[in-house]
Formats: C-alpha cells, structure tokens, sequence
C-alpha cells in the first residue's frame, strides 16, 4: 500500500522572511523542499507556470547550498528584485504599444535636438505610444517632458556621480531605479515596439549596436528602427556611411542588415514610419524551423503570388503558406484568432525578412 504523503500544505503567507525559515524546518529531505515550493507556487499561479516558478525557488535553494560568496549573493538578489519590480511596474500596460528613445545625456534644454525629441515624444503620446527612456537628462529627459507624466516611463540607472532622474516622470507609477546596466538595458528592449535613436555618444552607440545585434542574431523580435536628426545635422547620415564603407564593403556586415533602421528627419515622418510597420504585421514568432508572421488580416491571393514571386530565396526555395495559429501558439489565446504567415526561415538575413514584412504592408 502507497504510503499516504505527511508533508505538511504549506501556507503561502508564511513564505516571508520569517515565514522560510519555519517552512525550512518542516522539511528533512530535497523531496520535501521539491513537494513545499510547487505548494507554494500552485497556490496562485496557472499551471503553465508552477514549474517555471518552481524552478526559480529551486535556483535560489541551490545558490544557498553552493554558497558562491557575498558578492554572487548580492548580484543574484539584486537581479531578480530588479526584475520583479520592472514586470511589476510595466505589467498594466502590456497592451498599450511603447516606444524606446536613446539619445545624448549632454544635449542642452532647447536646442534643435533637444525640441525634436520633445516633440517626437509628443508625436508618438498623441497616437497612444507610450514613451521609455533612460530616465535622465538631455534626450531623456526630452523625451519625458514630451511624453509628459503619464505618457512616459523611466529606467534610471544609478551611477557613482548620481545621475538623478529627470523631473517630468511620474516618480510613483513611471520611474525605475537600476543598479545594474543589464537589467535596464532588458527592459528598455524587452517592453519596446519600436527603437528611436538620437544623437547621442558611447552609452547612445553601444544602446544601437546592441540593438542591432539582437535583431540580426533574431535574439529579439523584429521591430523598427528610426535614426533621428534634423535637417542638415548629419550625425546618422555620417554613422551609416561608416558601417556602409568601412564594415559592409569588408564583408562584417550584409547590405540587406540596412533595411533594419531609417534616417528620419521629422516627428511626424518618424511616427508614420512606426505605424506604417504595423499597418498589416502585428508580431513574428519562431516555431521550431518555422517563422510565423502574425498579421492583422488575411492577404489576397495576388499578394500571396508576389510574396513566393520576390521572397522566395527567405523560404529556401518552399512555398510560402498562409496558416491558422500553430500548436505551439496556444500559450497565446488573444492572438490565436489572427492569420499566419508560415515559411522555414533560416534566420540568416533578418533585412531581407523585414523588407518582406514593408511588402505586406505596402500591398495588403
């Protein structure tokens, strides 16, 4: 006869502080400690989610097991606060499209650049983006005050000189303090729908080269990407010229990876270009060897035949089909009713995949 299980529920209120040590002393093996964090992860949690969770307390049970120092300890602990404060914060606007601006510390209040990102923040808040920036001054700060206070979130980061957060963040429900450039770099990615770039120094070039890099290496979704300067300033037009004569013409670089990003003069121009992006595409997933583009409507037949006529070479010589949501995709009820776009992807050249994403918008 199965022996009947004498591991005692543990009660979710108690897993405080406090509250771990009493449930610790409960238990006298890891099955217990195992059986103890699924109860309290199932307490309020899908089941899809109970074992990531659980993963997580087990991770953590197993940091203290190796003890890996005070410094290890603290980088892991300060991590995940960070982490759960930042899904804490964006988790009720996770409908609401955002747009993430980088730009210069160093540009003065009222300058030409500094009243472009003003007003490209504004731009975007009138067509219902919600603005992320670094949290500081300059760009940043332009970009909040155009935003204005509910309109814009800031990720500061907290550095050794003090960079104090800029006064046009909603300090209780917008603002983010960092310790750590990793974690603030995620989420000024992870929570974007579209990166806007300004001029800007080293901190702005490597935000950009970054970025860059996750979307050529499809380590984060294809989204756009506008270069903004004035008229005449040639900041971007001379830092695309680099990568075009200097990386691209050595081989470092494809051609096609410039159809990633846009210079842009104008907020209007800039905005446009955003929406323009989404007009038709609503997201891309990869399921197994497949990319699946979601879209917001069925395509014609005619623009399935100009599809499989110019973008044949992305799909390694197969059809490219339209599809009801995959398997895979269940785990996303909200969008399972939208149509597919389906082909085997190699995910080697992400330009000429978003050039087909512009001919779906263009012709659907």
């Amino acid at each position: 006869m199965k022996q009947k299980d004498e591991t005692p529920p543990v009660d979710p209120s108690e897993f405080t502080e406090s509250g771990i040590e009493a449930a610790a002393e409960k238990t006298s093996s890891w099955e217990d400690i195992e059986k103890m964090i699924h109860q309290v992860a199932s307490s309020s949690q899908k089941p899809s989610q109970v074992g990531l969770l659980a993963d997580i307390f087990k991770s953590a049970i197993k940091l203290a097991k190796e003890a890996p120092g005070t410094l290890n300890l603290k980088i892991a602990a300060t991590t995940l606060r960070e982490l759960r404060y930042s899904f804490k914060t964006f988790s009720p606007h996770r409908s609401q499209p955002k747009i993430t601006m980088f730009g210069s510390a160093r540009v003065p209040v009222g300058t030409d650049v500094y009243n472009l990102a003003k007003n490209f923040a504004a731009e975007g808040v009138k067509r219902k983006f919600m603005i992320i920036t670094g949290g500081g001054p300059g760009i940043m700060a332009a970009g909040n005050e155009g935003a204005e206070n509910q309109g814009g979130f800031g990720l500061n980061i907290r550095l050794p000189f003090e960079q104090m957060p800029n006064p046009f963040i909603d300090a209780k429900g917008r603002l983010i303090n960092y310790k750590y450039f990793f974690t603030r770099k995620l989420f000024l990615v992870k929570e974007a729908n579209a990166f806007a770039f300004f001029p800007g120094g080293f901190g702005t070039f490597d935000e950009a080269f970054e970025v860059l890099t996750l979307l050529q290496t499809c380590k984060t979704n294809i989204i756009p990407i506008v270069l903004v300067e004035p008229a005449g300033f040639n900041f971007w037009t001379e830092w695309v010229k680099f990568l075009k004569t200097a990386v691209a013409t050595k081989g470092f670089i494809s051609v096609t990876d410039f159809h990633l990003m846009k210079i842009i003069n104008t907020p209007k121009e800039a905005i446009d270009h955003i929406e323009h992006f989404y007009k038709i595409f609503h997201s891309m997933r990869f399921v197994r060897h497949l990319s699946v583009l979601r879209l917001k409507k069925p395509l014609t037949p005619e623009v399935m035949v100009g599809i499989n006529k110019n973008f044949s070479g992305l799909a390694q010589g197969e059809e490219i089909k339209l599809s009801a949501a995959l398997p895979e995709e269940m785990n996303e009820p909200d969008i399972q009713g939208l149509p597919r776009l389906v082909l085997p992807f190699d995910r080697k050249d992400i330009g000429s995949l978003r050039l087909l994403i512009d001919y779906i918008n263009d012709n659907g």
